[in-house]
């Protein structure tokens, strides 16, 4: 029975380290690149707000997300691993839990972006 979950749960039946995923490269990589036109139209609609431009956590939030679609498309051009989709997927935060009043056209595009993000957290059918 314990052998039963060591193979549900990928873990090597000897060492009980990780076993490696294969990934679905072509799949992977159309999730990324779907994760970086999603991140850098949030980050084109934020620029739209030009009265936020001076605030701090707003320039800072921006950055990240343009820094996360750059690491998406460098993710894409290569080889990633497991860890590093998840790494990148636990990366993106949405921009606000409470939409500020003139802010709610961001709300689809956050919604896209997290939605891209997390599909890089489950483990495709064939990646076992």
């Amino acid at each position: 029975m314990v052998n039963l979950f060591k193979k549900l749960f990928g873990r090597d039946e000897e060492s009980g380290e990780d076993l490696p995923i294969a990934l679905d490269l072509e799949e992977r990589r159309r999730q990324l690149l779907q994760l970086e036109k999603a991140l850098d139209a949030l980050v084109n609609a934020m620029r739209e707000h030009p009265e936020l431009a001076s605030n701090p956590g707003w320039q800072g939030r921006t950055a990240e997300y343009g820094r996360l679609a750059g690491e998406a498309m460098v993710l894409r051009k290569r080889v990633p691993t497991r860890e590093e989709l998840l790494d990148l997927a636990f990366e993106v935060r949405p921009v606000f839990k409470d939409v500020p009043p003139g802010l709610e056209g961001l709300v689809g595009l956050q919604d896209a972006a997290m939605r891209s993000a997390e599909s890089l957290v489950t483990v495709l059918p064939g990646e076992r």
